[in-house]
């Protein structure tokens, strides 16, 4: 039986009598102090490097809160540099590990006692709530155009926005714009649970690249147009619809195949189990919804290859579409 570090925080919080407020995404801790509204989020996977804090502050960027990232694995340093730039404040390990003990002291000094449910796990009832679907499904808005024209996503980010972006990669830079394709499809199946009678539906998009055979789970809409004026060279698929189903299938097999950790929830304490899952037999469905080209920036320079999504200003990985320095 485990507690996460997520639910240990929002108790040690909310013993110290700090509002905390139940919003979506329920990933992130919502605090409300008398200053204003913090947004809080424990990141216990991984390094947090310069990529994940862009896409952090992409993610939050419509968010009026002071955000705080706790890194529990630790940070690089051009992770610290953005941070700075895009007014997130970073915790590593050792930061969080004193203010984790700064507060037990505090709930201390307050009544003399610490409330039991902080440090121990046994004994503890819990009501099992039922799971629901994380699923996102895209929209697509759609420019009206004749028949037989393919779809290009509209791209957001500027050249010049993009080569801010890649500053924090790559130095004396050349920068470009290319129209990569995918094959993108709607599907939907059902999901066996191990330790559970009934199946768990789910759907979403997800989007077969013709240049690479690589699968990406989109889970964000975009806009669409049937040309841009920016100069950009476009890439032709190197594969079919037929090979590209087949991709997908497959893909959905290997992705909803794993170990899924199923949330308890009870007052104060979250318990995780993990539990095996895998498609049903039979259920699972495609549906083609078109060609698109994804507006990429491709800069590079003496330090690599950084890649920027045109239409939402992500970091893409590098080298992945046979690029190289």
């Amino acid at each position: 039986m485990l507690v996460n570090l997520r639910e240990l925080l929002k108790t040690l919080l909310a013993k110290n009598g700090i509002e905390i407020i139940n919003r979506e995404p329920e990933d992130f801790i919502w605090a409300r102090y008398q200053e204003g509204l913090e947004l809080i989020y424990v990141e216990e996977n991984e390094v947090v490097n310069g990529d994940y804090i862009i896409n952090f502050a992409r993610k939050t960027e419509l968010i009026k809160a002071n955000k705080t990232l706790i890194c529990v694995k630790g940070c690089t340093d051009d992770a610290k540099n953005l941070a700075k730039r895009m007014n997130v404040e970073l915790l590593d390990r050792g930061d969080f590990t004193s203010l984790i003990g700064e507060f037990i002291v505090e709930i201390y000094e307050k009544s003399k006692e610490i409330p039991l449910e902080i440090l121990q796990e046994e004994d503890i009832e819990v009501e099992e709530v039922e799971e629901e679907s994380q699923d996102v499904i895209p929209i697509f808005l759609e420019e009206v155009s004749e028949e037989g024209e393919e779809r290009i996503i509209k791209p957001t980010i500027s050249e010049d926005e993009a080569s801010a972006i890649a500053k924090g990669y790559v130095h004396g830079f050349d920068q470009k714009l290319i129209l990569l394709p995918y094959f993108v499809f709607e599907y939907s199946l059902e999901i066996l649970v191990e330790g559970k009678i009934e199946t768990k539906n789910v759907k979403g998009v997800m989007a077969i690249n013709g240049v690479n055979r690589k699968y990406e789970i989109w889970r964000r809409g975009y806009e669409t147009t049937v040309h841009i004026d920016l100069p950009h060279e476009r890439l032709e698929p190197a594969l079919g619809l037929e090979e590209c189903k087949k991709i997908a299938m497959e893909a959905l097999e290997e992705e909803y195949s794993k170990e899924e950790e199923v949330k308890i929830e009870g007052e104060n304490i979250t318990i995780i189990e993990k539990r095996k899952t895998k498609p049903k037999k039979g259920t699972l469905k495609l549906n083609f919804l078109g060609l698109y080209y994804l507006p990429v920036w491709v800069a590079e320079g003496r330090d690599g290859i950084v890649m920027i999504n045109g239409a939402s200003g992500e970091i893409m990985k590098e080298n992945t579409y046979g690029f190289t320095t």
